[in-house]
């Protein structure tokens, strides 16, 4: 296989994303950096290219320069994901920890530089400190977005809270995770199999050329996944009733309030629990919740108890003692209260039928 035109093939999509991000409607700090990671896509195809090409020997020092263009992959995601949430960068005195992987790789390319015998084995030190950043972000972004949302653990659940909105960014996570194997084998399987090289970087820029395709098909199936200059700055801008007192700080107490009493009490399993019900149960009043609801989570109240009933259904569908119910008792136990509501909101939550579901469960 011609390595380079096959770059050069993979490279043109990506610049056909950045010139759509160019247009004047996508001018948002999101799409800023999202651009910034297809920069970095690109870069990694100009080394590729100009390795194979011969301009690069693997006995010079440019060998090194794919290292902190890799380290700089996953942090520009995470700053991404964070522009989505906030609409801003928050920058703190933990954010020079990101700087550490820089430092520690600047502290080997000085003995990597100055050595002739061992410059293989810093190389390879300098990788693999690269590559369990690839693993360590998506748990710091899962982290971010549970804390965002004031939530608990870390889970892909975290996901379905502005579902739309965040589908680039699930993608982005799991494609980072999947990388993280892909790096793993590239970096350690030549120490154990001689000439395997060639093949690992073949199967590395078919999984790049995949993120570009998976990132163009999400944005086609879901325009809401990119974040137009004419709409509300990030998913915490936290948008008040008219005349309203309620503060964002207030509202996301409120959040731990309700999530607390959802998780231990589990209201949604009653088919005819309604806002004031819950607002009893919270001992938060009903206009309230609907205000943090509707203005911090940027749901309605409706959605926010049937994304738990889904959460539900999907648990009891993998338990044995139901494996007998049809989908519409199981449905039922779940808090639906009617068979159109179900499947309206099992398909607004997971983007499947309730059936494509369980035939994937088999």
């Amino acid at each position: 296989m011609n390595i380079p035109y096959l770059i050069i093939f993979c490279s043109a999509q990506i610049i056909g994303l950045i010139l759509i991000l160019l247009r004047k409607k996508f001018r948002t700090l999101p799409n800023f950096i999202l651009k910034l990671i297809f920069i970095n896509i690109i870069s990694h195809y100009l080394y590729y290219y100009f390795f194979y090409k011969g301009f690069i020997s693997e006995d010079s020092n440019w060998p090194f320069v794919v290292v902190p263009i890799a380290i700089t992959a996953p942090l520009v995601v995470y700053y991404y994901v964070m522009s989505v949430l906030y609409g801003k960068l928050k920058f703190t005195k933990v954010s020079l920890l990101h700087l550490l992987p820089y430092l520690l790789n600047a502290f080997i390319f000085v003995l990597y530089f100055n050595s002739t015998e061992l410059k293989s084995t810093y190389l390879l030190l300098a990788k693999n400190i690269l590559v369990s950043l690839y693993i360590i972000y998506p748990v710091l972004i899962l982290k971010m977005i549970g804390n965002f949302y004031q939530l608990k653990g870390l889970s892909l659940n975290l996901f379905n809270y502005n579902k739309k909105r965040t589908l680039l960014v699930k993608l982005l996570c799991g494609m980072m995770s999947i990388h993280f194997v892909i790096l793993e084998v590239k970096t350690n399987l030549p120490l154990f199999i001689s000439g395997v090289s060639p093949t690992m970087d073949i199967i590395n820029l078919f999984f790049l050329m995949l993120l570009g395709y998976a990132i163009s098909y999400v944005i086609i199936s879901e325009p809401r996944s990119l974040h137009l200059s004419t709409e509300k700055v990030g998913l915490g801008g936290f948008k008040k009733y008219s005349k309203s007192k309620l503060t964002r700080a207030a509202a996301e107490q409120n959040v731990l309030v309700m999530n607390q009493v959802m998780e231990t009490e589990k209201p949604y399993l009653d088919s005819e629990l309604n806002l004031a019900g819950f607002s009893q149960q919270c001992k938060i009043s009903s206009h309230e919740i609907s205000e943090t609801i509707n203005g911090l989570m940027n749901q309605t109240f409706n959605d926010y108890i049937n994304n738990y009933r889904v959460e539900e259904f999907k648990k009891l569908a993998v338990e044995e003692k139901y494996k007998n119910y049809t989908i519409l008792a199981l449905a039922f136990e779940a808090g639906f209260k009617s068979k159109a509501t179900f499947n309206a909101a099992f398909k607004k939550f997971t983007n499947k039928t309730p059936s494509q579901f369980l035939k994937e469960l088999d």
